[in-house]
């Protein structure tokens, strides 16, 4: 963020915040990719907190199921908002503690979700004196299954908080988003709006004032702007691009060498990192390709464990691991590394390698459905080696435990994009990756919502699919067992085995039997028998 930018729409929202009478409870940034919305929102929370004003965020990844789960965002703001009003918080345990019972929250619609987690406990809270503020980032990226349940909420829910509630929200200006919140009168950021150009300049003049030939300094900085087309990141390339390839601008140098707009700035980069991976470390074309179809279909950051099965290296383990380390320093330079996985550093990039219909065809145009269907093989085998080890230690590495959590839904992905005659092999999977009883308990061991999400997906998909009545009894059957002991096993999931136990179908009630008999032997459990003709009879092992 550069000072003294984006003060007129600081001015804005102040004006409105403070305006007590405004009806509009929502205010609506939207803007295209790379004007800057995530970093307007950012400065916002951080001005808002100095003020004591702030009483929540949330920031929507696209690229991260759990950032973009609108049940999680409902969650995630409820547990900023107790942080921020004791009152609300003693009215929200107290209305939880009443009325929740065995449900679980992950699965909860979600305007159920909010009506339970803020319309009735706000009820009850007293007004501040002044309105507060709550943030929510990049609501078109909260797309989760295919529905965007979130932009329902706003349009149609926030209005019946109390006054006092104010809501900045973020958004790129889709048909169907746009439908949505015009109500709201959103401020469009528009690329050749003045008060966006005169930022854009003010950028340029402090991010290059000691790198541009004085005398020109206006007639650069006019060019820059126009070169920029209005975007902000792209304003940020430039001003890179000038910082490391040249000493001191000139309008020569400005028309010759500055690269001409955002897709071409990400082509040079892909080139480069093309010419690396291929040229320099003999890797193939195909398995570049491949590693980006994988990168784009990701559910969440990939875990760069993944890489050097993906770019297919292969040969003595310390070559391999010296040729892994040079292609994850050239991969990161693009794609950077936070803790062991690959992100993407803005959802321009991702858009780039696979929205044909915003950038057009080139040369590393990727298929994002292969890329699903690279993955559910990756994951596919990180579940049968999990299967293989036992799983009495509970201890996954990162390749493990993205594969426990996304291998299903990129299985069910791969599914809707191959033809009827391949449905069978879903059903071999679902049994094997689904509904089976050990994989279910190592998924309990990574997060306590990802057995329920699964089946509950396998479900959904399954209305289109030849399956048999039996096995969608059995989904059902784990799919309760499941949600009525969900608080439990998030703390404890070896109590998986006993729940199915008391509660399962009899050809569960026996697999759980056998697992716990056979493989869990320091698993504490209890079992009803049948012994010597006194049915009802309690045998229990400590």
């Amino acid at each position: 963020f550069q000072e003294g930018t984006r003060e007129w729409i600081f001015k804005k929202v102040h004006n409105w915040l403070d305006d007590r009478s405004s009806p509009n409870r929502v205010m609506v940034i939207s803007g295209s990719a790379g004007m800057g919305k995530s970093v307007i929102s950012s400065v916002m929370c951080k001005r808002m907190q100095a003020a004591g004003r702030l009483l929540g965020s949330h920031f929507c990844k696209h690229n991260n199921v759990r950032y973009r789960k609108p049940q999680l965002m409902l969650q995630s703001l409820a547990c900023h908002l107790s942080n921020a009003l004791p009152e609300y918080k003693n009215a929200l345990v107290d209305q939880l503690s009443r009325n929740l019972g065995p449900v679980e929250l992950n699965s909860m619609g979600v305007e159920e979700l909010f009506a339970l987690l803020f319309k009735e406990p706000l009820g009850k809270v007293a007004d501040p004196g002044r309105n507060m503020l709550m943030v929510i980032d990049g609501v078109d990226e909260s797309e989760y299954q295919g529905r965007n349940e979130l932009l329902d909420v706003i349009a149609n829910q926030f209005c019946k908080l109390p006054q006092w509630i104010r809501f900045f929200v973020t958004t790129r200006p889709e048909i169907n988003i746009a439908d949505s919140l015009k109500h709201f009168q959103p401020i469009q950021l528009e690329d050749n709006h003045d008060e966006n150009l005169r930022d854009i300049q003010l950028f340029f003049e402090m991010q290059l004032s000691q790198g541009i030939e004085q005398e020109d300094k206006d007639r650069l900085l006019s060019s820059l702007v126009r070169k920029s087309e209005g975007v902000f990141l792209y304003a940020h390339f430039l001003t890179d691009f000038v910082k490391t390839n040249v000493s001191l601008l000139t309008p020569e140098q400005l028309e010759c060498n500055l690269p001409l707009g955002i897709s071409s700035v990400y082509l040079s980069h892909f080139k480069r990192l093309e010419n690396e991976l291929c040229k320099e470390l003999r890797i193939e074309e195909e398995q570049m390709l491949s590693f980006l179809c994988a990168v784009s279909a990701s559910r969440e950051p990939l875990p760069v464990a993944f890489i050097s099965r993906l770019l297919d290296l292969s040969g003595r383990p310390m070559c391999v691991q010296r040729r892994l380390n040079k292609a994850i320093a050239c991969i990161s330079s693009l794609l950077p590394v936070r803790d062991d996985c690959l992100h993407f550093f803005h959802k321009s990039v991702k858009d780039w390698l696979t929205n044909t219909s915003i950038y057009g065809r080139h040369d590393f145009t990727v298929d994002e459905k292969e890329g699903h269907d690279i993955l559910f093989e990756l994951c596919r085998n990180e579940l049968d080696k999990v299967k293989r080890k036992g799983l009495r230690d509970a201890q996954f590495n990162d390749t493990e435990r993205y594969a426990l959590h996304h291998g299903v839904q990129h299985m069910i992905e791969v599914g809707n994009s191959t033809e009827v005659t391949k449905t069978w092999h879903m059903e071999d999977f679902v049994h094997i990756y689904v509904t089976d009883l050990e994989v279910i308990y190592a998924k309990l061991c990574v997060n306590c919502s990802i057995p329920s999400e699964d089946i509950s997906s396998v479900q959904r998909y399954l209305k289109t699919a030849l399956y048999n009545d039996e096995r969608n009894s059995l989904l059902t059957s784990l799919l309760k067992v499941l949600r009525k002991n969900s608080y439990l096993l998030g703390d404890h999931p070896h109590v998986w085995f006993q729940s199915v136990l008391n509660e399962g179908s009899p050809d569960l009630c026996s697999e759980a039997a056998a697992i716990l008999e056979n493989k869990f032997f320091s698993v504490s459990y209890m079992k009803y028998v049948d012994k010597e003709g006194q049915k009802g009879a309690v045998q229990a092992r400590f």
